[in-house]
């Protein structure tokens, strides 16, 4: 048995099919548009691959993205991260993610359903930076994330990142 063949699951919990939903629809392969802030301020473009799955005997989705940007000598350079969102226990909607990096990286979030369809999730990197990545436009083919950043409560989100997606055949 492999760790792959263990922890993935053929989908949600049977009975947990309706409260699994909100972050179960992105379940596939998506071809992604990425653009995002470099160190300097300016807008940096590239691609990604994330794929989004069952996990954990159908009790939390996982995500494994690949992402392509313009690499220092003009190759590509390929960097990984992954997400794991597990549905909170209880009538609520909250479900608890988290974002990590080989490299060290890590955001926690709270994630819940947001206006329209879409997905909120909120939360506070290593630095105490607060962030909120929203899921916009949610179809059964693209969607649209957003990731906004601030020091302080006190000061307004400033976009860092957007992702258009595109599921796969």
């Amino acid at each position: 048995m492999t760790l792959a063949n263990v922890l993935g699951a053929a989908g949600p919990r049977p009975g947990d099919e309706k409260a699994m939903r909100l972050y179960g629809r992105l379940v596939g392969t998506w071809d992604v548009a990425n653009r995002y802030r470099g160190d300097d301020g300016s807008w940096v473009s590239g691609t990604a691959v994330w794929t989004f799955g069952w996990v954990l005997a159908g009790r939390a989705v996982q995500d494994v993205m690949w992402f392509s940007d313009p690499g220092p000598d003009g190759f590509p350079a390929v960097t990984t991260g992954s997400t794991m969102r597990l549905k909170q226990a209880g009538d609520n909607d909250d479900w608890r993610v988290v974002w990590f990096s080989p490299d060290g990286r890590t955001v926690t979030l709270v994630g819940r359903p947001g206006p329209g369809g879409d997905i909120v999730q909120e939360g506070v990197r290593l630095d105490r930076t607060h962030v909120r990545w929203l899921f916009n436009d949610v179809t059964e083919t693209s969607f649209r994330w957003l990731g906004y950043m601030r020091r302080s409560a006190d000061e307004p989100w400033d976009l860092e990142q957007e992702m258009l997606a595109r599921r796969r055949p």
